[in-house]
């Protein structure tokens, strides 16, 4: 048990840090140009299906922060959020600011939730816990969806 949930930790740990600067030296050391603008499409009608499959149930199987498979949501989640973050800081990709915002919220809590141990702690499942931050991420993939809508129509044409 404790190796899976080392192992679960270290997959929360990896999503988080899969930067996206690891990302962009790939990109810059390829042979591709830079996509102009026009070639560029909205985000939200790609990304959203992808946010939506990875958080579904999330709300409910994290009523119980400390178990196993709230975990396994969290980083199913953060991995779709890691890798839209990379396809916003493509180059030629306009400002996405309320996205960029919300991206940075989530995975505040997703350290926060692996700094406090919460994963495997029954303390975790008390309502006053900071555990429960992990809100930010279990409802923060329907909001991410919205500002990413939003931030799409805020695109130069």
């Amino acid at each position: 048990m404790k190796i899976r949930t080392l192992a679960v930790t270290a997959l929360l740990v990896a999503a988080l840090t899969a930067c996206s600067g690891g990302q962009e030296l790939d990109l810059k050391s390829s042979a591709k140009p830079t996509p102009t603008e026009s070639e560029l499409s909205a985000l939200a009608p790609a990304w959203q299906p992808k946010l939506d499959a990875a958080a579904e149930g999330a709300v409910a199987t994290c009523q119980t922060p400390s178990s196993d498979a709230c975990a396994e949501v969290l980083t199913d989640i953060m991995m779709v959020v890691n890798e839209l973050e990379s396809e916003i800081e493509a180059p030629g990709r306009g400002p996405y600011q309320e996205s960029t915002k919300q991206i940075a919220k989530m995975q505040a809590a997703t350290d926060k939730y692996v700094d406090e141990g919460c994963q495997g702690d029954p303390a975790a499942n008390d309502p006053n816990s900071d555990c429960w931050g992990i809100s930010a991420i279990t409802v923060g993939a329907a909001t991410l969806g919205m500002t990413l809508a939003t931030d799409d129509l805020s695109q130069p044409m």
